[in-house]
């Protein structure tokens, strides 16, 4: 039987969501460049919503990426150190990781609320969905941060 909990459906929900902004900036772009080459115009909210798309694809990304320990490590200088000493620098630094996210995501909450009031220059869509990205890239990372803090903790050096 497979499992069902919450992180599994969030997984899926977020999987979903990165790859539909993967193609959504794909297809953009494509359409920018077909449209500089076969059309007498091109589009002028391509750009944009190409960069939008990118900001939610690493944002989302982000704490899926913690998830699956695909961020850049360093491990030569873990190697040599004892695993007693190894396990205890990887937790402070899963710590200072949730701690840093959480804090980011609770300090941008002001600056989504202040961006409310712009608009994007070709779209015209609210700056707050944008900024948003920041909120929800610091309470993912955290969340699955805490999720692998645990998990390290549980484990033996």
């Amino acid at each position: 039987m497979k499992n069902s909990s919450p992180v599994t459906f969030l997984d899926r929900v977020l999987s979903f969501l990165v790859i539909i902004s993967f193609l959504l900036m794909i297809g953009v772009v494509v359409l920018q460049i077909l449209a500089r080459y076969a059309l007498p115009w091109s589009p002028e909210w391509t750009e944009e919503m190409a960069r939008f798309c990118f900001i939610y694809l690493v944002s989302l990304g982000a704490g899926l990426a913690i998830k699956e320990r695909l961020y850049v490590s360093v491990d030569f200088l873990l190697d040599k150190l004892t695993p007693t000493t190894r396990k205890g620098l990887e937790i402070g630094i899963l710590a200072l990781i949730v701690v840093f996210m959480l804090t980011m995501a609770i300090v941008s909450l002001p600056l989504v609320q202040i961006v409310s009031l712009q608009r994007s220059p070709a779209m015209q869509l609210n700056m707050s969905w944008m900024y948003a990205a920041m909120t929800l890239m610091g309470f993912f990372v955290g969340l699955y941060g805490s999720f692998q803090l645990v998990e390290r903790i549980k484990q033996r050096p």
